[in-house]
């Protein structure tokens, strides 16, 4: 039961959208002479703070009986619900609504979330007639030195050759059903339902770990010789982080080269500044260091600043030092899965739990090897896709 005992108490909302949400309340004030029953409810249509529940008059204590928040609005919405004692806020719960779905508590039974049907939302393990599965090819790989992440988006194979396209500095959100994505893992979007990766195999003719990720945005155009801060102002991310939305809750960054560099050494005073998913302004990534003449498909990814656990948008980068020729994209990215084949032409099984990774409408999957030798490689993997 959450209890309300004091006069600076309250319930409080933040939705993370103006995707509309309404709200109702039931408690109950007991003081000395006895109980009597109450009741809240309103409609919110912004990304903003709203008390639900107000604070109890003195001497009372307000038990709240049930809440429910039904999402009406037509986009995903995060909501936080928080204790607000006097200004300082206490996380309860937060989780992410698509549309028509509901966030309830219940007194004796805690909180649970309901979808569009009204059945209570869990991630159910379905039966492998309605699973497909994803074959990824690639030949002939040379990557650019060990440890060293290499994206295979370029590669030939299957699927074929994808392509950042031209969206400039401001970039452009993906969406892997459309022929501007062409060239991304072909998953598809289920007539009812969700998609999830339920398992991912893969081997290579030199020893690795393979990935398969999912680039939500990328741009072009950055200047390789300019060493100072080259405004970005990106575009909304497609809403595909962990949660479905826009937030960037597990959101990585990273820069992909698509033209291979001509710096003769290491650059290790490259930045960028992003909010983070927290929607912190102003934040600073670094990277540790970006290779000497970086062959195309090589991709670094960014370390965040201290205690982010996601990028929402990028501002700007700093190359700090000229990459000489050549050309890179930003991209954020969502790691879906890892799998490691320590030994050559042996595959390798990432299983994973209940149904799988969530694939949201969109998905934009590009296999990613980390390698052992810088020798040319062919890899061969399998994704398992299930729909419940």
């Amino acid at each position: 039961m959450i209890i309300l005992a004091s006069t600076s108490e309250s319930i409080e909302v933040v939705t993370s959208s103006t995707s509309g949400v309404d709200y109702v309340a039931g408690y109950a004030d007991h003081t000395t002479s006895g109980a009597t029953a109450g009741s809240a409810s309103g409609a919110i249509s912004s990304a903003t703070t709203t008390t639900i529940i107000a604070a109890p008059a003195a001497s009372t204590q307000r038990q709240i009986r049930e809440i429910s928040l039904a999402l009406t609005g037509s986009a995903a919405n995060t909501l936080t619900v928080q204790l607000d004692n006097g200004g300082s806020n206490r996380r309860i719960i937060q989780a992410t609504l698509q549309p028509g779905e509901m966030l309830a508590y219940v007194a004796g039974q805690g909180w649970h979330t309901l979808d569009n049907l009204g059945r209570t939302r869990t991630i159910q393990v379905v039966s492998n007639d309605t699973g497909y599965t994803v074959p990824v090819v690639k030949i002939g790989v040379t990557m650019e030195a060990i440890g060293v992440w290499h994206s295979h988006h370029a590669a030939v194979g299957t699927p074929g050759v994808w392509a950042p396209g031209t969206p400039g500095l401001t970039g452009r959100a993906t969406d892997g059903t459309t022929a501007a994505d062409a060239g991304a893992l072909a998953i598809r979007t289920p007539a009812s339902g969700s998609a999830y990766l339920a398992s991912h195999v893969a081997t290579s003719s030199v020893a690795a770990s393979h990935m398969l990720i999912d680039i939500l945005w990328i741009n072009t155009g950055a200047v390789v010789t300019t060493t100072t801060a080259q405004t970005v102002n990106s575009v909304t991310f497609a809403a595909r982080d962990i949660d479905g939305a826009t937030a960037g809750n597990g959101v990585m960054l990273g820069i992909l080269v698509t033209t291979a560099t001509t710096n003769a050494a290491a650059i290790t005073n490259t930045t960028a500044v992003y909010t983070n998913s927290g929607g912190t302004t102003t934040r600073t990534a670094t990277m540790t260091s970006f290779p000497a003449t970086a062959i195309a498909g090589t991709l670094v990814p960014f370390n965040l600043a201290a205690g982010d656990e996601g990028v929402r948008s990028v501002q700007t980068v700093t190359l700090g030092t000229s990459y000489g020729g050549g050309a890179i994209s930003l991209v954020a990215f969502r790691i879906l899965s890892l799998v490691g084949c320590p030994v050559a032409n042996v595959a390798a099984p990432a299983f994973l739990p209940g149904a799988g990774v969530r694939l949201y409408a969109g998905t934009t999957a590009i296999p990613v090897q980390i390698p052992t030798a810088t020798t040319a490689t062919n890899i061969s993997a399998m994704a398992y896709v299930v729909e419940a």
